[in-house]
């Protein structure tokens, strides 16, 4: 069991490591917002891609497409479970906080902070059934996220529901069932741009937390209890759903590293766009991702040490 930690922290401390890179040029102010902005462009809409359609062009042939079913169901219900207990227990004066602190809880950033992990720790099989969890993901942030912030007031576009990350998913798909395979000549630059998945968006986030006020979100009670939700309680309680269900160990820890990540960036790009507490969700969001440090490697090598 020991081992199964070891090797889950070594990976995740590797993660943080490249995102000190990011803290330091926010500190030293060799980047900036606008910086920031154009390399998580980069990476919805070039590098996610790319990395997702080497991962399904290497995707298990057999079991493949049944293993990646399970994975969004599972995800389904664990969202479902999550979202009823966060508003049992979660209860704010203030709306615009309640909003924050349930979606924190609830949303987790399966994209940049779990793909590095499970490309490094399960190879393109992790990364293909972890798409099935950003599948549901995105559907879930821009149905009931969007109806959090604005209290129900705005509709999702299509073009919203239709976002980068979703059909990233959707084209891969789409490549893997039809059977096309993508020639070596593509295939490699293809590689080598998806490998950016890795140390991009860890800069990123060590920008963000460069510029969060950490001392001041401390001091909330709901940003304490979002995080024993989104970081312990709801991976714990995917982890014992799929031991009890003896799912297969790589679909298990594929999904286990997406339920364990901290709170997702999108809590706060809505609070942005649809004018909720912006402050208050990139301190929250920089806040969980600091903990999770330590609590992705408890979770995760918890799962690696029971999933045999």
């Amino acid at each position: 069991m020991i081992q199964s930690f070891l090797t889950v922290g070594q990976s995740v401390l590797h993660l943080f490591l490249m995102g000190a890179v990011g803290f330091l040029m926010g500190k030293t102010k060799q980047m900036d917002d606008r910086t920031a902005v154009g390399m998580t462009n980069l990476l919805l809409y070039i590098c996610t891609p790319f990395m997702l359609v080497v991962a399904f062009q290497n995707a298990p042939a057999d079991g493949g497409m049944a293993g990646f079913g399970i994975a969004a169901a599972l995800t389904l219900a664990f969202h479902a479970i999550s979202i009823l207990i966060a508003h049992l227990v979660i209860r704010q004066k203030d709306a615009g906080q309640q909003a924050v602190f349930r979606l924190t809880a609830v949303l987790s950033n399966c994209g940049f902070m779990a793909l590095p992990l499970q490309s490094a720790l399960l190879g393109s099989a992790g990364v293909f059934y972890g798409s099935a969890y950003q599948l549901v993901f995105n559907l879930i942030a821009w149905t009931y996220g969007l109806a959090m912030i604005t209290g129900g007031g705005a509709k999702p576009s299509l073009k919203q529901l239709l976002n980068p990350g979703l059909l990233g998913v959707l084209a891969a798909l789409v490549l893997f069932l039809l059977r096309v395979h993508v020639p070596d000549l593509l295939m490699v630059p293809l590689t080598h741009v998806g490998n950016l998945t890795i140390p991009l968006p860890m800069i990123v986030i060590g920008y963000q937390l460069s510029q969060a006020d950490l001392r001041a979100v401390l001091r909330r009670g709901g940003l304490w209890l979002s995080m024993l939700l989104r970081l312990l309680v709801f991976p714990a309680m995917a982890l014992a759903l799929m031991l009890a269900l003896h799912i297969d160990r790589t679909v298990l820890l594929a999904v286990m590293i997406a339920a364990s990540a901290p709170a997702a960036a999108i809590v706060n790009m809505l609070t942005v766009h649809y004018g909720g507490d912006t402050e208050l969700s990139s301190s929250t969001v920089a806040t969980h991702t600091l903990f999770s440090c330590l609590t992705m490697s408890l979770m995760v090598g918890l799962a690696m040490a029971l999933a045999q």
